[in-house]
C-alpha cells in the first residue's frame, strides 16, 4: 500500500479534550498538592490541611478532605483552593473515609464506631448512628450506605469477622450486616452495580481478597483471593480493577483483575511496579493510573496496561489522591450511545504526543473484539501490533512509540486501525482509522 492509497482511506477522528486535575494529601506534610495532568507539572502545598489527613475526595465543585487527628472535614473550592467550611466532627472519633449522596456527605469513625451524616449545605452534621466495627470504607448507592466494619481489636491487634453493614440512608437506620473477608478496608461500585470490597487481611496469616456483593439480592456473589495486603481499589473505564497493594522494600505494587471475569491479571507474583509504599490508586478518564507512594514521596503515573510512564514528587507521604477530570467533552451517557454497525477507533491523545499516546476502540459488541491495533507508518508499512483486552464494547490501548522489536520509532505520522477492518482495499475504504503525530 502506497502512501497516496493509505491517506485516502483514512477517516480521522477528534475528540475536544479539557482541563484534567488530580488532587493528593501529603499525610505527613499535612497539606494538599496539585497535579496538572494536561501539563504534567506540581503545585506542592496549596492548601494547609488538618491533623492527620486521610482522605480527599471532589464532589460537586468541591474538594473534601478528611482529618483524623484533629477530627474535622474541610471542604476546599476547587477552582479557587480556598477553604470553605471546617465541619467539625466529635475529638477522638477518628474520621476515616466519606462519600457522597444528593444533599448529604458521609463520614465514618473509626474509633467512634459511627457514620456521621454532613448536611452539605450548612456544612454541619445533622445525625450520627453507631454501627460499631471499626468502621472505615464507605460508598452511597440508590439510596443507602453500605459501610465495611473491619472489626478491630485494640487489645491484642486482631481482626474478626469482617461484615458491611447496610443502612438506610434516608431513615439513617441499620438494616443488616452481611459477612465479608477479614479486614474489609475499601468499597467500590463496578459498572454492573455490583459492589467490590477490598478485604486487607490480618497482615499474619489471612492474605488479601475481593468480595462481591450483590445490592440486589443483599448477598455476597464471588469472591477473589488475590493475595498480599490490597487496601484500596480504583476501576477503569474499561472494566480493570487496580489494588493499591504496598511493597515496602525495593518497589511498591499494584494488583490488577478482571471486573466482569474475576481472573486475577497481576498479583503477588508479578504485581505492576510502582513507587515505594502504594497507599491508594486512582484510573482517569484515558485509562492512565496513578498512584500516591507513601514510602518514596512520589505519585506514579503509568499506562493502562501496568508500564511505569514517570513520578511526580509530592510533599511528606502522599496518602490519597482524587482526580478532577473531564477529558472527553460531548460524550454522551451509556444508554443514550448509538452502537457502530462496524468496529472502529475514536482517536487518541495526547496527539501530538512524545513518550505515548492512549488510543479509544468502540465495537458493535464485545463478542466482536478484534486481537489487536495496527500501527503504519507514513509509507503503509507495519510498525506494531498492540493487544486488545477482550470482552468490552469500549476500551483504551496504549502505544509507547516503539516497534515490534522494542526501537523507538522516528518522529513524524503513523496510523492505527484495528486488526480485520482492512484485510481488504474495500473493507479499508470503511475502516475508521486514527492518524497521529508523534514529536521526539
Amino acid at each position: 500500500m502506497n502512501r497516496l492509497a493509505l491517506s485516502m482511506l483514512l477517516l480521522i477522528s477528534s475528540p475536544v479534550f479539557a482541563q484534567r486535575q488530580a488532587y493528593v494529601v501529603n499525610n505527613l506534610a499535612e497539606t494538599l498538592s496539585l497535579i496538572d495532568l494536561e501539563e504534567e507539572t506540581v503545585e506542592n502545598h496549596i492548601v494547609v490541611l488538618g491533623e492527620t489527613p486521610n482522605q480527599v475526595v471532589y464532589h460537586d465543585d468541591y474538594l473534601y478532605v478528611v482529618n483524623s487527628i484533629s477530627a474535622d472535614v474541610q471542604k476546599i473550592d476547587q477552582h479557587t483552593h480556598q477553604p470553605v467550611a471546617d465541619i467539625y466532627l466529635p475529638i477522638g472519633s477518628n474520621p476515616y473515609f466519606i462519600a457522597f449522596g444528593q444533599d448529604y456527605g458521609y463520614v465514618t469513625g473509626w474509633v467512634s464506631g459511627k457514620v456521621y451524616e454532613i448536611d452539605l449545605s450548612s456544612n454541619d452534621v445533622s445525625r450520627e448512628l453507631e454501627i460499631g466495627g471499626y468502621p472505615e470504607g464507605i460508598i452511597f448507592d440508590d439510596g443507602r450506605l453500605y459501610v465495611t466494619q473491619t472489626y478491630f481489636n485494640p487489645d491484642d491487634f486482631s481482626y474478626g469477622q469482617g461484615k458491611i453493614a447496610i443502612i438506610d440512608a434516608t431513615a439513617f437506620r441499620l438494616e443488616g450486616q452481611v459477612d465479608v473477608g477479614k479486614n474489609p478496608q475499601w468499597i467500590s461500585r463496578a459498572p454492573d452495580g455490583r459492589l467490590h470490597i477490598v478485604c486487607t487481611g490480618n497482615y499474619f496469616d489471612v492474605e488479601g481478597s475481593v468480595y462481591i456483593f450483590d445490592p440486589v439480592s443483599e448477598a455476597v456473589v464471588d469472591s477473589i483471593l488475590i493475595g498480599g495486603q490490597p487496601a484500596n481499589l480504583a476501576i477503569s473505564p474499561p472494566g480493570m480493577g487496580f489494588l493499591a497493594a504496598g511493597g515496602w522494600i525495593d518497589d511498591g505494587y499494584i494488583y490488577s483483575y478482571d471486573i466482569q471475569s474475576g481472573d486475577i491479571i497481576r498479583g503477588p507474583s508479578n504485581p505492576i511496579i510502582a513507587g515505594l509504599g502504594v497507599t491508594c490508586v486512582a484510573v482517569d478518564s484515558l485509562g492512565f493510573i496513578y498512584s500516591c507512594d507513601f514510602g518514596d514521596d512520589t505519585v506514579s503515573k503509568l499506562s493502562p496496561s501496568g508500564e511505569m510512564l514517570g513520578s511526580f514528587n509530592m510533599g511528606d507521604g502522599p496518602i490519597s489522591i482524587t482526580i478532577v477530570d473531564n477529558a472527553i467533552i460531548g460524550t454522551e451517557p451509556e444508554e443514550n450511545i448509538v452502537l457502530p454497525d462496524k468496529p472502529g477507533l475514536l482517536g487518541n491523545y495526547p496527539n501530538p504526543f512524545n513518550s505515548g499516546t492512549l488510543i479509544r476502540y468502540e465495537l458493535p459488541s464485545a463478542d466482536m473484539a478484534p486481537s489487536t491495533v495496527e500501527i503504519y507508518d507514513s509509507m503503509g508499512r507495519r510498525v506494531k501490533s498492540l493487544r486488545l483486552e477482550t470482552g468490552d464494547r469500549r476500551g483504551l490501548v496504549y502505544w509507547d512509540g516503539t516497534d515490534d522489536t522494542g526501537g523507538e520509532c522516528a518522529s513524524g505520522s503513523y496510523f492505527a486501525l484495528l486488526a480485520g477492518t482492512h484485510s481488504s482495499e474495500d473493507e479499508m475504504s470503511s475502516a475508521v482509522a486514527v492518524k497521529m503525530t508523534m514529536i521526539r
